[in-house]
């Protein structure tokens, strides 16, 4: 709501929103050891506090950070500062174990993204050296160690040292890798970049076309490169009672959130460079969005999250 207003008129009704949102997230989640809880109920009672989820504490951030632009709110600013480099001190100790991981020390690069997001909006609003230090390093990570020239692809996971877990050098998370390098691209476009934003977009394209289904359609949500007989984990989407199970070099399962991260990529590359190919694999996204996950011919008002290989029809979504 503060990025509404903020960006699309001023609405005094969007920043009504999100300063209750704000008062109410300040009053209630945070907690005495500095961290923010990660579920409240109603009347602000801790449902569950902080448990791990730094993806919910750097969204945090970003909210304050675009409000206290729309409201002037200096404590805000503060507190989003305050925030995303806890986090960050946070992900960089070698003890830091991230959600669902098995050890200690993992570098995810869903992490490098939300830091070079969050501090992109930052750094074009305000000036602070230990975000410009965040925003290069998060950068270096996704570019250099993240990427595997062997494949052509990013690994999702690395050892604390960058280097390649065994076992987990041939695979990639193809829908966060696009939606992590269009934020480096948008980065890279404040700095004036051109190198490297020439790189996130060829980049970008090489996860799609590797990733998109030329049978059903949609992006794949994983690839283990050349290893034809992988037995993936079950996946379970949070939030739903879905079971995935695949087998081969490729995971099936079709996320929503995914081709959304096509649409921004693609329009972001086409409106630079008018590129054919960032033109067709956003109608390509946009068909499958709308004839898959959209539930309106059903009858229904929502989207499937989650699908299987085929986006076969979910009465409840």
């Amino acid at each position: 709501y503060s990025f509404l207003y903020n960006h699309f008129g001023q609405d005094p009704r969007y920043l009504e929103i999100a300063a209750k949102t704000k008062d109410f997230v300040l009053k209630y989640a945070r907690q005495p050891d500095g961290w923010w809880a990660e579920a409240l109920s109603r009347d602000g009672t801790v449902i569950r506090p902080f448990q791990g989820d730094v993806y919910g504490m750097y969204f945090v951030a970003e909210g304050l950070q675009e409000y206290a632009w729309a409201a002037k709110d200096e404590h805000a600013y503060e507190t989003a500062l305050g925030l995303i480099k806890k986090l960050h001190r946070h992900i960089e100790n070698p003890s830091f174990r991230f959600m669902g991981s098995g050890k200690p020390g993992e570098r995810a690069q869903g992490l490098w993204m939300v830091n070079i997001h969050i501090a992109r909006q930052i750094l074009e609003r305000w000036k602070d050296p230990e975000i410009e230090e965040i925003a290069g390093k998060s950068i270096d990570a996704v570019i250099h160690k993240h990427y595997n020239p062997d494949i052509g692809l990013n690994n999702e996971m690395l050892n604390f040292d960058f280097s390649r877990p065994k076992g987990e050098e041939t695979k990639s998370l193809l829908g966060h890798s696009a939606e992590t390098l269009w934020m480096i691209m948008e980065e890279a476009s404040r700095r004036k970049d051109g190198k490297l934003w020439q790189t996130c977009a060829e980049r970008i394209r090489r996860h799609i076309d590797v990733g998109w289904d030329r049978v059903y359609g949609g992006l794949s949500l994983f690839i283990n490169v050349d290893q034809g007989g992988y037995v993936w984990p079950l996946e379970n989407p949070f939030g739903t009672n879905l079971e995935f199970r695949f087998t081969g070099e490729f995971h099936y399962m079709k996320a929503h959130w995914a081709l959304n991260e096509i649409l921004v990529a693609a329009l972001n590359v086409f409106e630079r460079t008018r590129a054919a190919w960032a033109a067709e694999f956003f109608g390509m996204a946009q068909q499958v969005i709308e004839e898959k996950f959209w539930k309106k011919s059903y009858g229904l008002p929502g989207y499937m999250l989650f699908a299987d290989r085929r986006m076969t029809h979910q009465p409840h979504v």
